[in-house]
C-alpha cells in the first residue's frame, strides 16, 4: 500500500445556521479545502461524502453526487457513507484506502449534516433511528437511554461517579470556549453541569451532544506527492474500522464498545506506533460517560479507570493525554456525518501548529475515534506530523 498525506484541511463554524442552506455549507468546506491545499479542483480524481440522514433533514438523497456537483466535480466518481455516529469517519477511511490502493493519486474525504430547521420532535426521531426499529429503537432504545444504560453499569461495576462524568462536559465547555469553530463557545461550571435538568439518569443536559449544522473536508493524496506540494503535510499513519452488534440486547458487554477496540487495535497495527506516542486524540463524546469509557476501550487507561483519570485533570489541555481540544461534540458540537471529517480538521491543525489558544505543544502524533450508532461501528485514524 501507498503511504497517503492530507494536504488540504477546512471546516466550517459548527451551529445553528439558520442563514446558511445546505449548499452553503457545501461550498464553503469543500472550496476552503482546495484552497488550504493549493491544487486545481481538476486533480481531485474522486469524492467520499459522510452523511447520515440527508433524506431525513433535507429531503436529499445520493449526497456524494449532491457534494461532487456543488463543487465542480460533477464528473468524478462520488460515494456517501453512512454509519450514523462514524459516517465521516467511514468516509475518511475510503478516501486513505483508495489512494493507499493506487485506485487515486488525490481525493477529497468530506461531511457534512444540516440538522437544524425540523420541528425538534421530528429531529429527535430521525437521530433515533440509528437504532434497531424493529427490535429496541422504536420501543424504549433511544441514544440517551441506551448509553444511560453503559453508565450506569459503569457507575455499579467500577465506582463510576456522576461528578467525573460532568467533569468531562466541564473540560469539554473548556475547550470549546477556545475554538473559534465551535457551536457553544463558553465556559459552564461544574455545579452547573451536574444540576441541571435530566434527560435519562444520569445525563443532564449538558453530558449530551448539541444538535448542530457544519461541514469538513480534507484532501489526501499520496505521501510523495504532499511533500512536493505543501510545507506541513499530515501524515495519516494508521486506520481502523470496527464493528459490533446493532441490537442491544446482543451485546456482550455494557461497560466496553468492541468496535473501538477492534478499530484501535487495527489503526496501531498499521501505524507501527506505541499508544504512548499519541500526544492528543479527539474520541467520540456523544454523552460524557462515553469519552470515560473511549479512552478505556482506545488502551488509554485500565479499564474501569477512566473517571479517575480524568477527575485527575489528565485529559485537560496541558495533562497528560489531551482529549477533545476541539471541544468534542459537547461544545464543537455533533453534525453527525461531519463529526468524523472534522475531527481530522482539528487534528491536522494541531499537527500544522494551527489551533491557536488549544494548541498542544510539540504535538507529532494524534488521534480520532467516531462511535456509530448503539456502538455497532467505530472508525479510529492515527495522523503523525511529517518528518
Amino acid at each position: 500500500m501507498k503511504e497517503t498525506s492530507i494536504i488540504g484541511a477546512y471546516e466550517t463554524k459548527h451551529g445553528d445556521h439558520k442563514k446558511l442552506g445546505l449548499r452553503d455549507l457545501i461550498a464553503e468546506a469543500g472550496n476552503g479545502a482546495i484552497a488550504d491545499a493549493g491544487i486545481d479542483r481538476a486533480d481531485i480524481e474522486a469524492v467520499y461524502v459522510g452523511n447520515y440522514a440527508g433524506t431525513g433533514f433535507n429531503g436529499q438523497n445520493t449526497m456524494g453526487s449532491l457534494v461532487a456537483t456543488v463543487l465542480g466535480l460533477g464528473d468524478k466518481p462520488a460515494m456517501r457513507l453512512e454509519g450514523a455516529c462514524a459516517s465521516g469517519g467511514l468516509a475518511v477511511r475510503q478516501a486513505m484506502l483508495a489512494v493507499a490502493s493506487g485506485q487515486h493519486e488525490t481525493v477529497m474525504a468530506f461531511g457534512v449534516e444540516k440538522m437544524n430547521g425540523l420541528d425538534p420532535d421530528k429531529t429527535m426521531k430521525i437521530v433515533a433511528e440509528g437504532q434497531d426499529q424493529d427490535l429496541e429503537g422504536g420501543y424504549c432504545i433511544s441514544g440517551p437511554s441506551g448509553f444511560a444504560m453503559n453508565a450506569v453499569r459503569h457507575m455499579h461495576e467500577f465506582g463510576t461517579t456522576r461528578e467525573q462524568m460532568a467533569m468531562v462536559a466541564e473540560k469539554n465547555f473548556y475547550h470549546g470556549s477556545l475554538n473559534p469553530y465551535a457551536h457553544k463557545q463558553r465556559i459552564i461550571k461544574l455545579d452547573r453541569i451536574i444540576k441541571a435538568p435530566q434527560v435519562s439518569y444520569p445525563f443532564g443536559i449538558h453530558d449530551v451532544s448539541l444538535v448542530t449544522d457544519a461541514a469538513a473536508a480534507v484532501i489526501i493524496t499520496t505521501r510523495e506527492r504532499a511533500k512536493a506540494l505543501v510545507k506541513k503535510p499530515v501524515r495519516i499513519l494508521g486506520s481502523g474500522h470496527g464493528g459490533d452488534y446493532f441490537t442491544v440486547a446482543m451485546k456482550g458487554d455494557s461497560v466496553s464498545f468492541p468496535a473501538s477496540v477492534k478499530a484501535a487495535n487495527e489503526a496501531f497495527n498499521m501505524a507501527g506506533i506505541q499508544r504512548t506516542e499519541i500526544d492528543v486524540l479527539e474520541c467520540h463524546d456523544c454523552f460524557t460517560v462515553t469519552e470515560i469509557i473511549n479512552i478505556e476501550d482506545l488502551g488509554f487507561v485500565e479499564k474501569g479507570k477512566g473517571g479517575p483519570f480524568t477527575a485527575e485533570g489528565h485529559t485537560r489541555l496541558g495533562g497528560k493525554l489531551p482529549v477533545n481540544t476541539s471541544g468534542g461534540l459537547k461544545a464543537k458540537g455533533h453534525p453527525i456525518g461531519c463529526t468524523g471529517v472534522g475531527q481530522i480538521v482539528e487534528m491536522t491543525f494541531q499537527l500544522r501548529d494551527q489551533a491557536e489558544g488549544r494548541q498542544v505543544a510539540n504535538a507529532k502524533h494524534a488521534m480520532t475515534h467516531v462511535l456509530g450508532g448503539p456502538g455497532a461501528v467505530s472508525a479510529v485514524h492515527i495522523l503523525g506530523r511529517e518528518d
